[in-house]
């Protein structure tokens, strides 16, 4: 079968392609992994297999990706689009599995929020003047939203770290303070329209269908609690419109909204970009060039890209060191648990010339604890013969790595203290609880 490349892997193993008969124009397409050359396709439909033994067929790799998981879901949106399981010219004999159809639209997002942010407005929709004079009053000489005031409703997107900066919030307040409110003269002095953007009648996961504010938190929290705020301008985005993004390309909205090179807005901070790709590792899967391209569009620098992955590296370690942990696992995080432990120490400091103490194997390196036994034992106050420790395990990365690395020097160190004519002993704790 002849392989065309359409696209450079940079590096990715995983690669979506298309089977098209150069003589009746049908056509498959399907995912691999691994070496092209080792591997022709998944089908067993009957008539593609037939075609490709009279050599009719020619593939085209068409798509790379980092992530399988990533790699599944473009499959799946690509069959979509196409129909291909009503297509009579296609050999697919469905639209894919994955319960996700479609992958973000990452560039589709950051033209959104650009458009916003140089026209303050959005497909003919304008911002609306709302006028505050009935719908706040103040208590304590701060202004707050009356109880029956229909801004209320308004539900708030949180796409970073902490929904509220007290210090930027703080400095809006203040701005809008020191201009009495003249939102006009705002934008003349800085070059910025202080607006919300909110979609109407937006479905949440768990969550009632409710006018949603993506941004402008800060302007709107601002704007009601300032002395001089009583003009809000909001940016409606009907439901006809939105209905058709996702949940995740209107986060991508909401942070593109904030974007990092611009100086006058609350940057989408590295906690917050961590918040967003570990959400998105958990979905597409850790290693997703979606991931990636988010983050090019934020403008991280190599460095920070990096400091990211790590973190979403490590967290997707531990959720998935959490997911094969078995049921009845014990971390002793329980103080019960712990007593178990307590209750081994007590028993084995009572026998004759022993010392013992528990000790969690995540923290396992024996050096500095060795070095305070052989003070013990060389300040000859306490005549120690047995070296008892009770290990246990937090989790099971720890108990994993304790028995690759850590086991090891503790074996050795059993050698150095026997010139002591010292026993160095350990046990490890029981790490499941009996069904």
């Amino acid at each position: 079968m002849n392989t065309k490349f359409k696209v450079n892997h940079n590096g990715n193993n995983n690669w979506g392609y298309e089977l098209l008969n150069t003589v009746n124009g049908m056509w498959y397409v399907g995912i691999g992994q691994g070496d092209v050359d080792n591997y022709d396709t998944g089908s067993y439909n009957p008539e593609l297999m037939s075609a490709i033994s009279r050599g009719e067929i020619e593939r085209n790799i068409i798509k790379y990706d980092g992530s399988y998981e990533s790699l599944q879901i473009w499959e799946t949106e690509l069959l979509h689009e196409r129909d291909a399981e009503n297509d009579p010219m296609s050999y697919n004999q469905s639209n894919g599995m994955t319960p996700i159809k479609v992958l973000p639209r990452i560039d589709l997002c950051h033209d959104i929020a650009e458009t916003i942010r140089k026209h303050n407005s959005y497909a003919n929709n304008e911002l609306t003047v709302i006028d505050l004079s009935t719908e706040k009053e103040f208590i304590k000489k701060k202004g707050v939203l009356k109880l029956t005031s229909f801004l209320r409703d308004l539900d708030a997107l949180q796409p970073r770290h902490k929904i509220i900066d007290g210090d930027h919030l703080g400095e809006l307040t203040e701005l809008i303070d020191q201009y009495h409110g003249n939102l006009n003269a705002i934008e003349e002095a800085t070059e910025q329209t202080l607006f919300c953007v909110v979609l109407r009648n937006r479905k949440q996961k768990n969550k009632p269908t409710a006018d949603l504010r993506i941004d402008g938190n800060h302007t709107f929290k601002a704007t009601i609690q300032s002395r001089f705020g009583w003009t809000l301008k909001i940016l409606y985005i009907p439901e006809s419109m939105h209905n058709e993004w996702t949940d995740d390309e209107i986060r991508f909205i909401a942070e593109y909204l904030n974007p990092r090179d611009i100086k006058t807005v609350l940057e989408t901070a590295e906690e917050d970009a961590q918040k967003t790709a570990f959400e998105l590792a958990k979905k597409y899967g850790k290693d997703s060039s979606l991931i990636n391209d988010y983050l090019v569009k934020h403008k991280f620098t190599a460095k920070a890209k990096d400091r990211i992955k790590g973190y979403v590296s490590r967290e997707m370690n531990k959720l998935n060191e959490e997911m094969s942990r078995p049921k009845n696992f014990i971390d002793y995080k329980d103080p019960e648990d712990k007593e178990i432990l307590k209750d081994l120490v007590e028993k084995y400091n009572k026998e004759p010339n022993t010392h013992s103490i528990y000790w969690s194997s995540s923290k396992a390196a024996i050096g500095d604890y060795a070095s305070k036994m052989l003070k013990i034992i060389y300040d000859g106050k306490k005549n120690v013969k047995v070296i008892k420790l009770v290990l246990y395990h937090p989790t099971m990365v720890a108990m994993n790595k304790f028995k690759k690395e850590y086991e090891q020097d503790f074996v050795n160190w059993q050698r150095m203290f026997k010139h002591e004519h010292v026993d160095l002993q350990w046990e490890e704790a029981p790490f499941q609880r009996d069904e």
